[in-house]
Parts: structure tokens; sequence; C-alpha cells
């Protein structure tokens, strides 16, 4: 009994030290370095490190127009200040994936966005992780379990309970064909292997 108290508690102290950094460093990581970025909610201090660090040029707000937050304002008003370009987009949820026509909106943004690209969400650990795992299979070429470890632990994506959804979507999604499967949708040209 002592040992499994021992490890559960353990196990415990690891997992509050891993959501306390993600917190304190804003679950910031690079999808593609040079490319694309993936990030939690950024204050206007954090922001602008990391535009300035990694040149970023436009992001994609993945939690939608929120005009009547404090957050939402700062960051436009950093993003404007920095000459970087702003995208709103509310097409995934936490546990709602993104039907088709809200794909194809969030394939044409990654086709119309400046790149450096940084794509963030409240945490950096789900809705993040889905954009950056289509971002890892449609723009880079990457294979679907490559682009899969988006939607890990590592960035704080729990894949069980409610946010399970994403998982499911993606690997239904690749199955189909992923990127391949989007006719007609304006999708930005893959890298070079």
């Amino acid at each position: 009994m002592r040992v499994v108290a021992g490890v559960l508690s353990l196990l415990a102290i690891m997992v509050a030290g891993r959501v306390w950094y993600l917190e304190e460093q804003g679950n910031f990581h690079a999808i593609t370095p040079g490319e694309a970025y993936r990030s939690a909610q950024l204050d206007r201090d954090e922001l602008e490190h990391y535009i300035r660090k990694y040149d970023i040029r436009s992001i994609i707000n993945l939690r939608g127009e929120r005009a009547d937050k404090d957050w939402y304002r700062e960051e436009i008003a950093t993003a404007h200040a920095l000459g970087v370009r702003h995208f709103d987009y509310d097409g995934i949820g936490a546990t709602r994936p993104p039907s088709t026509r809200d794909l194809a909106k969030l394939l044409a943004l990654f086709a119309a966005a400046p790149r450096p690209v940084l794509l963030h969400c409240q945490a950096g650990a789900d809705r993040s992780g889905l954009a950056a795992a289509i971002w890892k299979e449609v723009v880079d070429g990457a294979s679907a379990s490559q682009a899969r470890r988006q939607l890990s632990l590592r960035y704080g994506h729990m894949p069980v309970g409610p946010t399970r959804v994403l998982d499911t979507f993606f690997d239904a999604w690749t199955s189909a064909g992923g990127g391949d499967a989007m006719s007609g949708v304006p999708t930005p040209a893959r890298k070079e292997n």
C-alpha cells in the first residue's frame, strides 16, 4: 500500500510540475521551426517576446473573436503595434472537432497567413494540438503518426475524457486521406522533403 501511495504521489508531483512549467512558459513550442509555432494564450510581455525572438508575422487565434475580453484586446493591440497580422478562428473547440466547412477555413488560413505563424488557444494543448497536427500533415507532409504527436501529453493534451474527440477526429480524418481529401480547398503548398 505504501508503494502504491508513493507512486501515486510521485505521479501527482510530476503532473503538477509539468502543468506549472507549461503555464509558466506559455506552452510555446515549434511546430515547424521558422514556419509555425504553437502556444497557450500569452500575455502582452510573453507575446512580444516570442514575436521578436521568432520573427512571428501572423497569429491565428483559435479561440475566435472575443472583443469583450481583455486578453483579446491586448493581443490585437500587441499584434498591431508590432506589425503582425491577426486572424480569428473558432472552428475547433477543446471538445468539438471542426466540421468540413470549418476545416476548409483553417486550411485557407494556413495558406493565407504570413509565416512564421503562431497558432494559439487558451492552454495550447487541445485546439492548438489538433491545428498543429493538421499543419504537420498538410503543410509539412508528415505522416499521420508523426503529425499525431502534436496531440500528446507533451503539450498538455489529455487523450481521454471529453478532449478524446479531437484524437478520434484526427485519426478518422487521416484515415480518410487527410489533407489530400480536401479537394478544392486552398491549402498551402507542402514543403519539399
